[in-house]
């Protein structure tokens, strides 16, 4: 009989619940982390939440790290390597009805939930949250560290840098260059090149 893989689900938070419900049949949740002292040893949803120390308790266990905010996506790579966990723990975890072409590549620490579409040689960073119904169309790349929120249109040959975070409902045109750190707000349309560490919203974003 097959063993699951057992996940560690770092933070527990909105997206750590959300990411709950995209396990596949081949894992399973044994605890959240949290830094709260005040949850620490409760249980949410059957699951107990746990400190870091779970992290040594539990050493077989892989982990989702899938922390980040608009408000706090810029320490999402700093908060990430806090956690001092080995590449080879974190895990990658995609929703039974995301669609992922045959060379999309993934790499690690990533979260696909439902709806999600990759398409023709797409590359998919490591340490990177994408919510439901994000289209990353062909050729397109998304840097390590990026948070994608939901129904994002990411069009042809897109190079999204890292530690972004692309606000809901937002569509990227063909062949745009995003750079490093930058803060997309919902409902944008994005036209032309963004340099890195900026702040841009509306149609078309500036």
């Amino acid at each position: 009989m097959k063993t699951k893989e057992e996940i560690l689900i770092f933070p527990y938070s909105g997206t750590g619940i959300e990411a709950l419900d995209c396990l596949s049949a081949d894992q399973c949740c044994i605890g959240f982390i949290s830094d709260d002292i005040s949850i620490i040893g409760t249980k949410q949803y059957g699951i107990t939440i746990y400190g870091r120390d779970a992290f040594q308790e539990f050493p077989d266990a892989k982990v989702i790290a899938v922390n980040g905010s608009p408000v706090s996506f810029q320490r999402r790579k700093q908060i990430i390597d806090g956690l001092e966990i080995e590449i080879n723990r974190f895990t990658t975890v995609i929703h039974p009805k995301a669609i992922i072409g045959n060379n999309v590549k993934v790499g690690t620490n990533v979260l696909m939930m439902a709806g999600v579409v990759a398409t023709a040689n797409a590359e998919i960073g490591s340490h990177i949250c994408i919510l439901p119904n994000t289209v990353i169309h062909h050729d397109s790349k998304i840097g390590d560290y990026t948070l994608v929120a939901a129904n994002n249109t990411i069009c042809g040959d897109v190079t999204i840098g890292e530690n972004c975070y692309l606000g809901a409902s937002s569509t990227i045109r063909n062949g745009v260059s995003i750079g490093d750190q930058v803060l997309l707000g919902s409902g944008s349309n994005v036209v032309k090149n963004l340099i890195s560490g900026i702040i841009v919203k509306g149609n078309p974003a500036k």
